[in-house]
């Protein structure tokens, strides 16, 4: 009976265990900062031009997120978010928020984010054209199956795409063109100098198309919507930069696909907005392919054989 005893788990063991389970729990609530930062933004968009919301919201988390980094001790080196490839990513950055932003204003809530999930399905697929990464058939066949899935919720037609579907599409492009540019920052950058970066280029995308819109004074209640969604932004940012310091990227990856659940269910508790028949197998295959594509990521890192 004793060859069958349970090894007691070592020292070493628990603690990374333990990291892991903070990672988890961290990445988990940074979803729902995220999730809730873009229902508030479509809340917004009620009374405000996508413009204004976006350079709002872009100030106000950068004075949350360094309000609650201060409290940890002095900043790390911000000057380094001016490295090139740093505004790189910061461009990509700035586009998408105006895709997304107009995009949220012009469709249900869940769809626009579900489309933006399939980023790291389309950063499988660039890094092995673009940068020819071994890509072997199990991943490029959840690639081609996670495109069906967009197809299912954006609904494309002879006329083309919905507008706001189009802009989604373009949205998550982007994600996966700052994601990619990510990977060759130099690590002697620190994470939060990337993103005061990333908010600021927010901000300047923000800006960029405000001649083009009329901003209006906004009133109490949006003052504390762009407020909330500013500091859910903030304790987002700090919770991803947390989990990643704290636990193993390959244990806490898979939860930020929870925040499509969450978005489903604000959809529906604000807006009465559930996905249609077609929309839900969509967003599930979206999901699921981008859960095996992490997973197969994790089996080649071990062993090229794919």
């Amino acid at each position: 009976m004793k060859a069958f005893a349970k090894k007691p788990m070592t020292t070493t063991q628990g603690t990374a265990a333990n990291a892991n389970t903070r990672g988890i729990f961290a990445m988990i609530g940074a979803m729902i900062g995220f999730t809730a930062t873009d229902a508030l933004m479509k809340v917004a968009t009620a009374t405000l031009p996508p413009s204004e919301i976006i350079v709002f919201r872009s100030l106000l988390g950068a004075i949350f997120l360094a309000a609650i980094m201060r409290t940890q001790g002095p900043l790390p080196e911000i000057a380094k978010m001016f490295h090139p490839r740093v505004f790189q990513r910061t461009l990509f950055e700035a586009v998408f928020i105006v895709t997304y932003v107009i995009a949220l204003s012009l469709a249900p809530f869940a769809l626009v984010f579900s489309v933006l999930q399939s980023a790291p399905i389309m950063i499988t697929a660039f890094a092995a054209l673009i940068w020819r990464d071994a890509v072997g058939w199990r991943r490029w066949s959840a690639v081609f199956l996670g495109f069906a899935g967009v197809a299912l919720v954006i609904k494309p037609s002879l006329q083309g795409l919905p507008p706001a579907m189009a802009l989604a599409l373009v949205a998550a492009l982007m994600v996966a063109g700052r994601d990619l540019t990510s990977r060759v920052i130099p690590a002697s950058v620190p994470g939060l100098a990337v993103t005061f970066a990333s908010l600021g280029g927010m901000a300047a995308g923000g800006l960029m198309l405000a001649p083009f819109e009329t901003w209006v004074m906004p009133s109490p209640w949006v003052w504390l919507v762009l407020s909330l969604a500013g500091l859910s932004v903030a304790i987002g940012c700090y919770l991803v930069i947390f989990a990643y310091r704290t636990a193993e990227t390959s244990a806490i990856s898979p939860f930020r696909y929870a925040s499509v659940a969450f978005a489903i269910l604000i959809g529906w508790i604000v807006w009465g907005q559930v996905p249609d028949t077609l929309a839900m197998p969509g967003i599930a295959l979206i999901v699921a392919c981008g859960l095996y594509m992490m997973h197969r990521e994790r089996v080649a890192r071990r062993s090229p054989a794919k």
